[in-house]
């Protein structure tokens, strides 16, 4: 088991590193992707330094803290455009019946689906957060333990799982709705952004969404709190939050195995 896995890791590794040679080769269009990228991140940090401008805090919030938990959430957004942009094509490969050549493959079909597609575009959004991120701690003077970094990597990956998996799970809809033009991918992909500002700030209904349905909080907000020290941190929700993406890959998994149940190709 554990040397199929670690197959599966190189097939996809490769994949995706094709993908990724493909898109080099349009060079202008890599650096207009990465500014773009860039500069749609930006405007919410223009509007966090406009807003910052008239007031010291929002609900308790510093600019710094505020900007170490925007700088959160664009990471793993950032990765999941580089890993896990391809449920994007879903709905293309259902409709074209191009799905029925990945059931063929001797591999996994969701993994295939997964690094169908990739965005160098993302880059722009991981190098923004990362800078983001450094001079927040910076500016707060955050002291770490070395085991926090390890606890913030593995937060990176468990959010880039989290918001992967809910981005899949919306694509899945295609089983049931072939509609090319359906807009819950797109509805999960906008509320992906929620994560860039503290729960406190959105009315009950909104938080207990985002928290327990769709968990976003668990990509930025939980882990924030307890690094930060907030007085609202709850330790098992900030430090188990790499486990939510763990979960949510889990239930996504799930999901595929009932949609391909339902599915019944081009010739049925």
């Amino acid at each position: 088991m554990r040397t199929r896995l670690a197959h599966w890791v190189w097939i996809y590794c490769r994949l995706q590193v094709l993908h990724l040679r493909a898109q080099l080769e349009y060079e202008a269009d890599f650096w207009l992707g990465i500014v773009a990228m860039v500069l749609r991140h930006a405007t919410g940090f223009v509007f966090l330094w406009a807003v910052f401008r008239h007031v010291p805090q929002v609900q308790g919030w510093t600019q710094w803290e505020m900007l170490f938990l925007y700088s959160l959430a664009i990471i793993p957004i950032g990765l999941v455009e580089l890993f896990y942009d391809g449920p994007w094509e879903l709905a293309a490969l259902v409709n074209l019946g191009e799905l029925d050549g990945l059931l063929l493959r001797p591999m996994p079909a969701a993994l295939q689906v997964i690094c169908h597609g990739s965005s160098l575009h993302g880059l722009g959004s991981v190098a923004l957060g990362l800078v983001l991120l450094g001079r927040a701690m910076s500016e707060l003077n955050l002291s770490l333990a070395p085991w926090h970094y390890v606890f913030l990597a593995a937060t990176g990956v468990g959010s880039t799982l989290l918001i992967g998996s809910l981005n899949f799970m919306a694509h899945c809809v295609v089983f049931w709705e072939p509609d090319t033009s359906m807009q819950l991918p797109v509805l999960v992909q906008e509320m992906a952004t929620i994560a860039r500002y503290p729960l406190s700030l959105y009315d009950r209904l909104l938080r207990l969404v985002t928290t327990w349905v769709l968990p976003f909080a668990f990509v930025s907000y939980f882990p924030a709190t307890v690094l930060l020290h907030r007085p609202e941190a709850n330790p098992w929700l900030g430090y188990g939050a790499p486990l939510v993406g763990v979960a949510v890959t889990c239930v996504a998994g799930v999901l595929w195995t009932r949609c391909l149940g339902r599915y019944q190709g081009v010739g049925s």
